[in-house]
């Protein structure tokens, strides 16, 4: 609802008032609410052609998951190939990648190797009490991790069941 406002000012004749130039009140209301409207329209024009434009696309992460799932279930997926198999690059592609495979494999068993080493000169460096502290720290750590891990093995077996019998 716009209201008109009057001007009423004591002392002015009507010669006066015609020289006196009112503004018509600006209609703000209707105004905002055209912006809106505007805004709206340019904004369901966007969404509408990003609809038809955009493909629907599936979300990977649920059909792996549900591949998953069905693996562990049933031991294979709906096409009958197991889980992991996947794309396998072919020539070049494929002797470039197991050559790769073994160059870290061979690191792997040097950096073992070179591990070893170092811990047997760090022990032989060490005098006669701290290598037998040392080898008895290790004996308590490997019965505590055993015991530990049985601990865990019992707390996660089910109890037993009595059943009462009838007379």
């Amino acid at each position: 609802m716009i209201k008109k406002f009057f001007i009423f000012i004591p002392g002015i004749s009507d010669s006066q008032l015609s020289k006196i130039k009112i503004i018509p009140p600006v209609k703000i209301h209707q105004t905002n609410v055209m912006k809106h409207r505007k805004v709206l329209l340019r904004l369901l024009v966007i969404v509408t052609v990003l609809l038809f434009t955009l493909p629907p696309s599936e979300c990977n992460a649920q059909r792996n998951a549900s591949h998953k799932f069905e693996k562990e279930l049933f031991g294979k997926t709906k096409k009958g190939k197991s889980f992991n198999e996947g794309v396998k690059p072919g020539g070049k592609a494929a002797k470039a990648i197991k050559k790769q495979e073994k160059k870290e494999a061979q690191r792997d068993k040097e950096d073992d190797k070179t591990l070893k080493e170092l811990r047997k000169k760090h022990f032989e460096r060490q005098s006669a009490a701290t290598k037998e502290r040392m080898l008895n720290n290790a004996r308590n750590t490997e019965a505590s991790y055993k015991a530990k891990k049985q601990k865990e093995k019992k707390e996660q077996q089910k109890p037993e069941r009595h059943k009462i019998r009838k007379p």
